[in-house]
């Protein structure tokens, strides 16, 4: 194919890990036509249809079931593009992130540039692939949120690391000492999720640079306004909403923290670095109070990222760490932020121990945070579709 895909096609493309691209045949030349090339595996599948490409102002638009066509000769660039080992070449994150402005509203907007800076990228492989990915596993690992920060820089970048939840299932066994009379019996297995961890893709410092020289373009100022509310680097989508949730301003559905950082660098006492049994530990949403050099520690508790029992027990021995260092640690769950009361509650905890002001919600501001909770709580696996 020899137009680049940009926007949301791109999107998808960048979503897919490197190993799970691997299992698919380079896609066919469009000289033979634009619905054979939507017929293939990897477009049905991974890139979906109508194909989103760019081209030069001044070219030929197409607007189809199969193709869309977009004027931006920025994306066109040799320095925005690059080619795939899948046939054709593909803006890059930067440029893949600018030409979605004008097709996803702008929340969508920002949790993809939390996606493509952060350490995580949400992807759910078809049954045929799943297949194919679990006899290249050898095993299911654990994975935990320092683990990210200290990946191997000679790790080969194509091997993304999958995050496993613990499931139940249940299986009928044979009942002890007869071949016939069968029980069911209730194990644990560990199960595949739709969360990949991977270096990000693009650095914070970029994004905030790259909307700044694009703020006069077209689509432009939609751009840099989302990328100013990207102010961290997170490791998983639960992580992404309960920074938006506690720092935008309250007119917006925040709770309007400020001082707000993301899996921040927190060095360990010696007798904390005993009971976590390391040297430093980097707390999910860290809420600060300058004013009296006092903070809190949200600890994001998602049932996929933290979903094995090894990784619970070294979440207990971090809280642990920490607050015996007299961080005041809250464990939070999706139901917490997800329901009203409870969030309300954890932000009027937060103001409490870090002597801020507590305020009440107007009725316009509930609204908000009602409107933004189900944007920012919502199923990743449809961005950009």
């Amino acid at each position: 194919m020899d137009e680049i895909v940009c926007a949301n096609t791109a999107f998808h493309y960048w979503r897919c890990p490197p190993q799970v691209r691997d299992l698919y045949p380079r896609l066919s030349n469009s000289e033979d036509g634009w619905r054979a090339l939507s017929q293939a595996p990897f477009v049905t599948d991974i890139l979906k249809v109508p194909i989103i490409t760019s081209t030069e102002p001044g070219g030929v638009n197409y607007y189809s079931g199969l193709r869309t066509t977009i004027h931006c000769g920025d994306a066109s660039g040799v320095d925005s593009t690059l080619e795939t080992a899948m046939g054709f070449r593909v803006t890059n994150p930067l440029a893949t992130l600018f030409t979605m402005a004008r097709f996803v509203p702008q929340t969508d907007l920002v949790l993809a540039m939390y996606e493509f800076c952060g350490w995580f990228s949400v992807f759910e492989p078809t049954a045929a692939a799943e297949v194919e990915l679990s006899k290249a596993d050898d095993a299911a690992q654990d994975s935990t949120t320092e683990s990210l920060f200290e990946l191997d820089e000679s790790q080969d970048e194509a091997q993304w690391k999958r995050v496993y939840a613990r499931v139940k299932v249940k299986e009928q066994v044979n009942a002890k000492g007869t071949n016939v009379q069968k029980k069911t019996k209730e194990i644990t297995k560990l199960k595949g999720t739709s969360l990949w961890m991977r270096k990000p893709l693009i650095e914070l410092n970029e994004l905030h640079e790259y909307a700044r020289k694009m703020k006069s373009r077209k689509w432009g100022a939609k751009f840099y306004n989302a990328a100013r509310m990207v102010t961290g680097i997170a490791a998983s989508p639960l992580e992404v909403a309960g920074i938006l949730l506690l720092s935008l301003p309250r007119s917006r559905g925040g709770a309007g923290f400020r001082s707000v950082s993301v899996n921040d660098f927190t060095p360990l006492t010696a007798s904390a670095q005993s009971i976590a049994g390391q040297k430093v530990c980097y707390g999910d949403i860290v809420i600060v109070n300058p004013n009296i050099m006092k903070a809190g520690i949200l600890e994001i508790q998602g049932e996929v990222i933290h979903g094995s029992g090894a990784v619970l027990d070294h979440d207990a021995k971090r809280m642990t760490a920490l607050q015996s260092m007299g961080y005041d640690v809250f464990l939070v769950t999706h139901d917490m932020l997800n329901d009203a009361e409870q969030l309300d509650a954890i932000v009027r905890s937060l103001c409490s121990r870090l002597e801020l002001r507590y305020r009440c919600k107007t009725k316009a501001q509930k609204t908000a945070e009602m409107e933004l909770r189900a944007k920012v709580l919502c199923n990743w696996l449809e961005i950009g579709r």
